[in-house]
């Protein structure tokens, strides 16, 4: 019976130590995900000032100017599910994308300073999604590995824990845009 009673309270030692565990890193999921949250909203905080410059040497550019600030304005409004949020990004990627490429029409608007300043702003909090989207995906990696293996293999599931989907790149962001702004 106090065998019983040891094995018992070993067994439910070592549930409750896997569960906080488990809980650990499905909060350090959450948290990552938020870091990449905080990236984007840099991103989109850059691009209405970046669409204003743009405006100013092409204002007949409209469609492309009103493209960039809806699908903006549409990111700005995901919250919480990656999938969704990964497609709004895209579409504001691919936006930007193309006012970037716009720029090469423009030697006036490659020359201006302020433009340049927000290029390189986009360009170091493009740098800044990309590590935030590694933090991410390693913390999603480690908690799907401890699910999907043993002992965690065994309970999660039964304990409310499914795997969480990696943050990829869209086809629009594997497109390398090339835009030389030296001159």
């Amino acid at each position: 019976m106090k065998a019983a009673l040891v094995v018992l309270v070993v067994v439910f030692v070592a549930l409750a130590l896997l569960y906080n565990s488990l809980v650990a890193k499905r909060i350090k999921v959450r948290r990552s995900f938020a870091g990449v949250d905080v990236q984007l909203a840099k991103r989109y905080a850059l691009i209405p000032n970046l669409v204003e410059v743009v405006k100013g040497y092409a204002s007949h550019e409209r469609e492309l100017l009103t493209a960039v600030t809806e699908a903006r304005n549409r990111a700005l409004r995901v919250t919480g599910d990656t999938a969704e949020q990964r497609l709004a990004a895209a579409e504001v990627v691919n936006t930007v994308n193309r006012l970037i490429a716009l720029a090469e029409s423009y030697p006036d608007l490659k020359a201006d300073a302020q433009f340049r300043l927000l290029m390189r702003s986009l360009n170091e909090t493009e740098a800044q999604i990309a590590a935030a989207r590694r933090t991410f995906n390693m913390a999603v990696q480690s908690y799907n590995t401890a699910i999907e293996t043993l002992p965690g293999a065994l309970v999660a599931s039964r304990l409310g824990f499914g795997p969480e989907t990696y943050f990829e790149a869209s086809p629009e962001e594997r497109l390398a845009v090339s835009v030389d702004l030296t001159g």
